[in-house]
């Protein structure tokens, strides 16, 4: 059988041409022009002889996609199928200046190298504070062959003190979960030492000073590492052990719940922002809609079917081999499978219908992926006995704030849920839905009620 890597459901086999012009290097760019705004980074790698192109989308919270590229002269085209879009610019100065089609829609975009960090109001509050009632140490500490590193703030006045480990979301994020300058985690390491915590925030395994793994591991490797977190910190002699717990964003949300669940005693208390509340492959079906919606990316009812049927079979077939042969027997007879046949077999005829059923089977059935799919927030929540705090901005299209939190409310009776109007995933006001994934865009980090929420709840359950 000849052996097929498919990258996506909707990939095709293009081909890569290369011109003597260099765009090596990391291009940042935000799609103007349109009702909405997309965030998207272009890693491009390029020798005399091959082009390699990934893109990340921070946005969708995907990373290390796909695409191809052909340089003409000074004109650079990149085609990235798995969102049925291309961007083609020419050199403008040290910028890269054209337009990103999408579904026959079209944005200009710049794509630039430019380190240059936009203002952010919050964070220039607290670098401008030289009188801080903290201060911040730097950290290491392990989990298995891991180094993880990252920054404990301690208050000036006492000791003794409660303690909060911060979780980072999914993607490759330091300690301060940096996304386009906004710095969350720095503002509530901020704002609980300033109000009597322990703090410990870290850089994901793979990222910044962090050594070992890649930020991209199975969430429950990634549970170890918040783990040996809050080890450390109960280690600490300021340090009261019997009050610590994580909080976590995202998918940080999702290892605080489980690592509550599985460590009981050692957790006094959890905080999910914009965490999971749903088995993993019923959230996947439901927000990849959403997404689409909001990224106005037009999928067809078939294509629709198709991910959700392969969602569906991945999380919830027991048996690996029966999930690969449930898998092979519907590719057969889809209709959209048979369309990515013919585009294969268009660039190479030799490929046969069974070579390319095979090559997604092979995709959609790794250890890794089932994994994930098959994950299920809700077993863990049954088990939480301690405190839990959980929030959601309700403009938030990556994790609605209605089926997860009350996901969460249902199986955590106990739990403390809040939605507010008006916010994101990363906890910004915005005016509506369309101004809610321009991450970049808005300068406020996170809407100072959150923070203040989550610093009062927190000293009510440590004074409990």
């Amino acid at each position: 059988m000849k052996r097929l890597i498919i990258t996506s459901l909707l990939s095709i086999l293009l081909f890569s041409n290369i011109s003597a012009q260099c765009f090596n290097g990391t291009w940042h760019g935000v799609t103007a022009g349109g009702p909405y705004s997309l965030p998207l980074v272009f890693h491009i790698e390029q020798t005399a002889d091959s082009i390699t192109v990934t893109w990340d989308s921070p946005t969708q919270k995907s990373f290390d996609l796909p695409a191809t590229a052909i340089i003409n002269g000074d004109t650079l085209s990149i085609d990235l199928s798995i969102i049925r879009s291309a961007f083609e610019g020419t050199l403008d100065g040290d910028d890269i200046v054209g337009e990103f089609n999408q579904g026959g829609k079209i944005f200009s975009l710049r794509l630039t190298q430019n380190d240059d960090a936009p203002y952010r109001p919050q964070e220039a509050l607290i670098e401008a504070d030289v009188n801080k009632p903290y201060h911040s140490e730097d950290v290491t500490f392990t989990n298995g062959d891991i180094t993880l590193a990252g920054t404990l703030t301690l208050p000036n006045a006492g000791n003794y003190f409660p303690a909060v480990v911060l979780v980072v979301g999914s993607g490759s994020l330091d300690r301060d979960e940096n996304i386009f300058g906004h710095k969350g985690h720095l503002l509530l390491a901020d704002a609980l030492s300033r109000h009597g915590f322990a703090v410990l925030r870290y850089d994901k395994r793979g990222v910044g000073a962090s050594t070992g793994g890649k930020p991209t591991d199975p969430t429950d490797d990634l549970a170890g590492d918040a783990m040996a977190a809050v080890r450390y910190v109960s280690a600490r002699p300021e340090v009261d052990a019997s009050h610590i717990g994580i909080l976590g964003h995202s998918e940080g949300g999702i290892i605080a719940i489980k690592n509550a669940a599985k460590y009981p005693d050692e957790l006094a208390f959890i905080v999910s922002m914009a965490g999971v509340g749903l088995p993993i492959y019923e959230f996947n079906i439901r927000q990849q809609d959403v997404m689409n919606r909001m990224m106005h990316v037009e999928r067809s009812e078939e294509e629709r079917h198709l991910v959700n049927q392969v969602l569906t079979i991945v999380g919830t077939e027991s048996d690996t081999t029966a999930m690969r042969e449930h898998l092979r027997n519907y590719f057969a007879t889809d209709p959209v499978v048979e369309q990515y046949v013919e585009l294969y077999q268009a660039q190479d005829s030799s490929i046969t219908a069974s070579d390319v059923i095979e090559a997604m089977v092979e995709e959609y059935t790794t250890e890794e992926y089932v994994k994930l799919m098959q994950d299920d927030p809700t077993e863990n929540l049954k088990s939480i006995k301690c405190p839990m705090l959980a929030v959601n901005g309700a403009l938030d299209c990556q994790v609605g704030s209605e089926d997860n939190l009350g996901a969460i409310a249902r199986y955590v009776p106990h739990a403390t849920v809040k939605s507010y109007e008006n916010l994101n995933h990363l906890f910004q006001t915005c005016s509506g839905w369309d101004g809610s994934i321009d991450f970049a865009g808005i300068s406020e980090t996170m809407a100072p009620q959150v923070i203040q929420d989550i610093v009062t709840w927190l000293q009510s359950v440590v004074k409990q």
